[in-house]
Formats: structure tokens, C-alpha cells, sequence
């Protein structure tokens, strides 16, 4: 018995033994697959704030680099006119910037330093320093953002160095809105808990361009007071990574937490904008809720902790393919006239028409009247430059109050609203005077012909509450438009007016 007894105790010290190896092996190997995953969400999470982050930047660059670009050929046109003096070339520079609907203002700094703008202008000059910017034209300089004193907005001015008739250099300035590069950074397809700005690293002031927060950008801030509540474990990371941006390096990547949620943010140099930086900020996915599949299995056989890791795995590269999927989705507008496509335009009315918030408004259908005998005779260019003159109309009438998107060919689709019926159509009237004044040739001629547009109109709610039968309403109408001869609109279940 007591040989037994041994043997018994024997064999529960070794099964003990045995459980207590296999579940430090467990709890070892538990802990391994846990810190592996966490690297590689960490590293995953970071890789892809970059890739976001270098795009945008790159989207930016090229953005500015056109302005440059611009700005460089007005220097070289106004130099190589015979201006007698500067107020000539002033008065020429000012028919230049008539043309040019993107440039809020332009102007002129002689050999001497005066300068030649508006008194508001100049108003701006001093408050901003603006002359110590023009100095380090080499041959162009980009002053840091600012907020403009005469329309509120935030803008930035560039300096291009030029010779003047006194045979002494000085330089040409434009004043772009800042909206024409921060647009850039803005995207539907990047997830709204993804959060883009403009960063100063010198001031660290930051202009909030993307986030959940749709009322925030184009708002300013300063980077001390928004990331004062950084996990005090992980100041140091963070001041390493300013460090980093005020060293001047090109791109640098953190990861600290607030609270209980993780970030992996991002900077990457904006080559044309000295000392701004484009930030991304990405909270790192749910892992706390995967824990909660690792607790079920500690209790299970270790192969079963091998198939947890491996659909782990799976999910992580699910989500590696969505997000990818999200980065190859963010251009969301036609590449020729800059309307939203098909699926952007989609999701914004449908949320629109969602939202318990949402108010009267109309869908309407547009094709341009006769487009292919546009390019037929007069060539595709000509054929672009209507839709895209088009597409600015509908933009004039339209754009503070709903959604324009270009559907393909010289199909367009407005979404508006909070607008009633008889202002809508109103707004269709004068976007027909407007179409009429389009000139699909280079110059003008007796035989050009007459650009028109047919429109077929849905009203909400009477029409429909919901997007798609709104749009076959809107398309009912406009088949009746066409077939009563085109140039003309009407409203879903009206008769057909005809433009004059």
C-alpha cells in the first residue's frame, strides 16, 4: 500500500509537474505570440500612417509645385514685356490676375523695396513681416500660413524673384488660400478616426485638415496644449520624434497613448513649405478585443493556441488588405473637372438622406446637350474644356449647397440642398445663361455652335426619401426632356420648360 502510495504521489507530483511545465510553456508562449502581434500591429499600424502620410505629401508637393509652377510663368511673361517703368508693369500684372480665379491677390517689390498692391496688401505685409520672406526668394520663397485680415481665411503667399525695367531685380508675389492645398489631405476614403494636420515645427502650431471632427478643420491649435495628455511613459518618445521635426529630418514615426487608446503618428516634410510639416495620426486597432478570443484558450490544448495564433494572423492580414483597399480608394473625384465620382457622391447623399437633420433639397440629372459633335468638331481638348467650364458653373450655382459629381461622359448629377423647388429652379435658369456664354473653340466664330443642357429634376421628400428613387424620378424627367428636344429641364411628374 505504501509502495503504491509512492508510486501515486509519484505520479502526481509528475503530473503536476507536467501541468505546471505545460502551462509555463503556455503562459511563455502566450506572452510571446501576444508581444509578437503587438510588434507587428504596431509596425503594420505605422507603416501604413506613413504610406497615408508620404501620399498626401506628395499630393501637397505637387499641388504647390503647380502653384510654383504658375507663378514662375507670370514672371517670365511680365519680364519679357517692354513696361517702361514699375506702375506699368504693375498695371500689366494686374490684367494677369484677372485670369487666374485660384490667386486671392498679386503684386510687385521693386529694387528699392516698395511695394506695389493694394493698401490692404501692403496692410498685410507689415503685419506679417512679409518682406523678410520675399528676401529669401532663390528664386522662389513660400511665407508660413497666416490668416488673412481682409477675408479671415488662412493663406500663404508666394515670392518669385524677377528683373524690373530699372534693369534692377525685385519680386512678383501671389496670395494663394491655403484651401487649395489643404483640400489635398482631405479624403472619404481615409477612415474618420484618422487625423491629418499642417504642423510648424519651429512654433508648433498645427491647422487641423482631416479627422472624425468635421467642424475642426481649418481650425488652428498648438501641438503643446494637444498632446499635453501623452502617457507620461511615452513624453520621452514624443519629444525624441519633435526633436526629430525640428532637426529637420524628413520623416520620423511615434507611437504614445492617451488615455487607453494607442496612436502611431507620423511626419513628413512639405519640401515646398520651409519649416511645415504634414502630420498623420492613426489610433492602432482594437486589441484589447482580441485578447478577450486569447482567455477563452488558456484552458485549451496547445495546438488549439496554434490555430488562435494562425486566425489571428488571418485577421490581421484582413485587415492589412481592407486598409490597403482605403489607400487605393482616396482619390475620390474626377481626375478632369474635380467633381466627386460616382461612389463618393453616392454615400454623401444617402448619408444626407439618413440623417434625421436633413431637409428639403432635389437630385438632378444633366447631360450636355450634342457633346460628341463637340469633340467630333472641334477635338476632344475643346470638348474637355467644356465640361470643365460646365462643371464651374454647376460648382458657382450649386457647390455651397450640395454635392456635384460627374457620372462619366457628359453626364453630372447635382445633390442639393435645403434649397425649395422654385429656387432650384431658378438656379437651373441661370445655369443655362451661363452654358450659353461657354466657347467650345479657341476664339470665337459666327459658326461656333451653342452649348446647351438637358436636366431632369427630383424634389425631396415629395419625390422620395431615399437616393435611389430619387434618381430613377430625375432620370424619368430627363428622358422627357430629351425626347421634347433637349435645352430645356423638368421637375419629376411636370411638364417640360424650355431654356430661351
Amino acid at each position: 500500500m505504501k509502495t503504491r502510495k509512492k508510486k501515486d504521489e509519484k505520479t502526481n507530483i509528475s503530473f503536476i509537474r507536467a501541468v505546471m511545465i505545460y502551462l509555463l510553456i503556455y503562459i511563455v508562449g502566450m506572452t510571446l505570440v501576444i508581444f509578437v502581434f503587438n510588434l507587428l500591429i504596431n509596425k503594420h499600424d505605422e507603416q501604413l500612417t506613413s504610406e497615408i502620410c508620404s501620399l498626401v505629401t506628395e499630393k501637397m508637393n505637387n499641388s504647390i509645385r503647380y502653384m510654383t509652377l504658375s507663378a514662375e510663368d507670370v514672371s517670365a511673361v511680365l519680364a519679357a514685356q517692354d513696361d517702361p517703368d514699375t506702375e506699368s508693369l504693375y498695371e500689366s500684372l494686374k490684367k494677369c490676375a484677372g485670369d487666374k480665379d485660384e490667386i486671392l491677390s498679386m503684386g510687385l517689390i521693386d529694387g528699392s523695396g516698395n511695394i506695389y498692391a493694394s493698401e490692404s496688401e501692403q496692410r498685410e505685409f507689415e503685419k506679417w513681416d512679409m518682406k523678410k520672406v520675399a528676401d529669401e526668394a532663390d528664386p522662389i520663397s513660400i511665407s508660413p500660413p497666416y490668416r488673412s485680415g481682409k477675408t479671415g481665411d488662412t493663406v500663404f503667399t508666394m515670392f518669385v524673384d524677377m528683373p524690373f525695367p530699372d534693369g534692377r531685380d525685385g519680386y512678383l508675389f501671389m496670395t494663394y488660400p491655403l484651401q487649395e492645398i489643404q483640400n489635398m489631405a482631405s479624403s472619404e476614403s481615409i477612415t474618420s478616426e484618422n487625423e491629418i494636420w499642417l504642423m510648424n515645427a519651429a512654433s508648433d502650431n498645427i491647422i487641423q485638415c482631416a479627422g472624425k471632427d468635421k467642424y475642426s478643420i481649418g481650425s488652428w491649435n498648438n501641438a503643446l496644449l494637444r498632446f499635453r495628455d501623452i502617457n507620461y511613459r511615452d513624453v520621452k518618445d514624443y519629444n525624441s520624434w519633435k526633436e526629430k521635426m525640428n532637426d529637420g529630418e524628413d520623416s520620423a514615426s511615434v507611437v504614445y497613448r492617451i488615455d487607453k487608446t494607442q496612436y502611431t503618428q507620423v511626419f513628413s516634410k512639405i519640401d515646398y513649405m520651409h519649416g511645415w510639416y504634414l502630420v498623420v495620426r492613426m489610433p492602432s486597432s482594437g486589441l484589447s478585443r482580441m485578447m478577450q478570443s486569447f482567455k477563452i484558450t488558456v484552458l485549451i490544448f496547445v495546438i488549439v493556441l496554434m490555430i488562435a495564433t494562425t486566425l489571428l494572423f488571418l485577421v490581421l492580414r484582413q485587415r492589412t488588405l481592407r486598409e490597403r483597399e482605403a489607400l487605393e480608394d482616396l482619390s475620390t473625384h474626377d481626375p478632369l473637372t474635380g467633381a466627386l465620382n460616382r461612389l463618393a457622391f453616392d454615400r454623401e447623399a444617402e448619408e444626407y438622406l439618413k440623417s434625421p437633420h436633413r431637409k428639403q433639397g432635389a437630385l438632378l440629372y444633366l447631360d450636355v446637350d450634342y457633346f460628341k459633335q463637340v469633340n467630333d468638331r472641334y477635338g476632344h481638348a475643346a470638348g474637355d474644356k467644356v465640361l470643365i467650364e460646365f462643371t464651374e458653373a454647376l460648382r458657382e450655382l450649386f457647390g455651397e449647397k450640395g454635392y456635384i459629381a460627374r457620372y462619366g461622359g457628359d453626364e453630372f448629377t447635382v445633390f442639393v440642398m435645403g434649397l425649395n423647388q422654385e429656387t432650384v429652379s431658378i438656379r437651373i435658369d441661370q445655369l443655362s445663361k451661363m452654358t450659353a456664354k461657354i466657347v467650345p473653340g479657341e476664339e470665337p466664330a459666327e459658326d461656333d455652335m451653342k452649348i446647351t443642357f438637358s436636366c431632369g429634376a427630383a424634389f425631396f421628400p415629395d419625390n422620395g426619401i431615399e437616393l435611389k428613387v430619387l434618381e430613377r424620378s430625375a432620370d424619368t424627367a430627363l428622358y422627357r426632356v430629351k425626347k421634347s428636344g433637349r435645352n430645356g429641364y423638368a421637375w419629376s411628374g411636370r411638364k417640360v420648360i424650355k431654356h430661351s
